[in-house]
């Protein structure tokens, strides 16, 4: 199965917006969890810094704070969470674990205000920071101290990793159970149609007279519609068949009457009588060959096969006479013993409809070959004719299509050919002659 597929199409198109959802979904909760994580980051600084207000003593001289403060890493060093207070652009006041390499510059803030921000030092180490401007007054004038705390970004991160890893396992495997359900959805979605293929391959084998099955609301109108194709089918079928009755009904008398007056012939018209008798026989052989295509729709393939040079040399000696008048040479290159995969009545229809389309068509030069190649039983019949243009190749093989209506004829020989050929799951090309005309080459498999 390739893209021709509707089950391969909807399983990618699906395989497609499942991945779309979850590559967006991932990466909205990985936002979001970022955000959450950022909220939770300010949160712990602000409690920090709050106990560090809370243990900043105010006087007249400034601000003082202990060495020692209760959050343990405030005293430790590279414990990653900093502390320190400015004035104006000085800084007067530093944690024990205070290590980074570049002063704080977080521009101007108002009093009261809170800046949450992320900072990165010399090193590439990336903080998060909080900071507080207080107003103490002092000599009667209202000073300005700005507190900051600082926690380092890397337990965070962590997390956000961790969470990460865990997100796109999880979203992986819900994508691929997610295809997993719909490819069993699409197996039971499509199993009718798989149904109803094997009941029309019983219908075409004649196994089943009309499709019998019942199917989900959504395909009964089809199934409806192909029944009643079914129907119509059969009953044109049956009408051909019952034409083709009439007609030979029709002819099997004049033919008797032609047979008993062959039969009468003197003596002195013994020649003329034959020809007579050969041509009534070859008549009636027609007639009962056409009967049993009416009643077969596929030729009748033979293991024994029709010997490739009788058939050549039975329709020479008809041709022959039929075209006298065009002294026509025909040339033969048929491999010995070859044999065609039919009877002989299908195979003297194929070869006569084309030697007769070469002889009708050609200017006096006719060619058949048999040959074996790659596989295949290969039959070419080639004229020195006009040929038949590229664009007019696939229109003669149509029933009824005929290129130059000057001549006799009803435009059936080739689609019946092709008919033949094709339900012996063989090839008609049309290409041009060596010889200057049109060459009509068969391609069938060997059985």
């Amino acid at each position: 199965m390739g893209l021709s597929s509707l089950k391969v199409r909807f399983l990618l198109v699906s395989a497609l917006v499942l991945a779309l959802f979850s590559i967006s979904a991932g990466l909205i909760l990985r936002q979001a969890f970022e955000a959450s994580i950022q909220d939770r980051a300010q949160e712990q600084l602000k409690i920090q810094l709050y106990g560090l207000l809370s243990a900043a003593d105010f006087t007249e001289a400034g601000i003082e704070l202990p060495a020692t403060l209760s959050e343990p890493r405030f005293n430790q060093l590279q414990s990653g969470l900093f502390a320190a207070v400015y004035s104006a652009s000085n800084r007067i006041w530093q944690s024990q674990s205070f290590l980074l390499d570049s002063d704080y510059r977080s521009g101007e803030q108002a009093p009261g205000q809170w800046r949450f921000s992320q900072f990165s030092d010399h090193d590439g180490n990336r903080f998060y920071t909080l900071s507080l401007v207080v107003l103490w007054e002092i000599n009667q004038a209202e000073v300005p101290f700005r507190f900051v705390v600082w926690e380092s970004e890397a337990p965070y991160l962590a997390q956000i990793r961790s969470f990460e890893q865990t997100l796109w396992l999880w979203l992986g495997v819900l994508v691929i159970a997610a295809i997993s359900v719909v490819f069993v959805a699409v197996q039971l979605g499509f199993k009718p149609f798989t149904r109803l293929a094997a009941e029309l391959r019983d219908v075409e084998k004649a196994r089943l007279e009309k499709i019998q099955g019942r199917y989900p609301m959504e395909i009964t109108p089809v199934v409806n519609n192909l029944n009643q194709l079914i129907d119509h089918e059969r009953s044109l079928r049956e009408r051909y068949k019952n034409s083709l009755g009439d007609l030979a009904h029709s002819l099997k008398t004049p033919l008797a009457v032609l047979k008993g007056a062959a039969d009468q012939a003197d003596v002195n018209n013994v020649g003329k009588a034959g020809i007579v008798q050969q041509q009534i026989d070859r008549m009636d052989d027609i007639v009962t060959y056409q009967l049993k295509r009416a009643i077969s729709a596929v030729p009748n393939l033979s293991a024994q096969g029709a010997l490739a040079m009788d058939l050549y040399d039975k329709m020479h000696s008809v041709l022959v006479k039929v075209y006298h008048e065009k002294n026509i040479v025909f040339t033969q290159d048929i491999r010995p013993g070859l044999r065609l995969p039919w009877d002989e009545a299908d195979a003297l229809e194929v070869l006569g409809n084309l030697m007769d389309n070469a002889c009708k068509y050609g200017n006096g030069e006719v060619k058949v070959s048999a040959w074996i190649e790659a596989g295949n039983i290969c039959l070419a019949v080639e004229d020195n004719g006009p040929g038949v243009p590229e664009k007019d190749r696939q229109l003669i093989v149509q029933r009824g299509a005929r290129r130059d209506e000057l001549e006799a004829g009803q435009g059936i020989g080739l689609s019946v050919v092709a008919d033949i050929v094709s339900g012996s799951k063989g090839a008609l090309v049309i290409q041009a002659s060596a010889l200057g005309g049109a060459r009509f080459l068969i391609q069938l498999p060997l059985f």
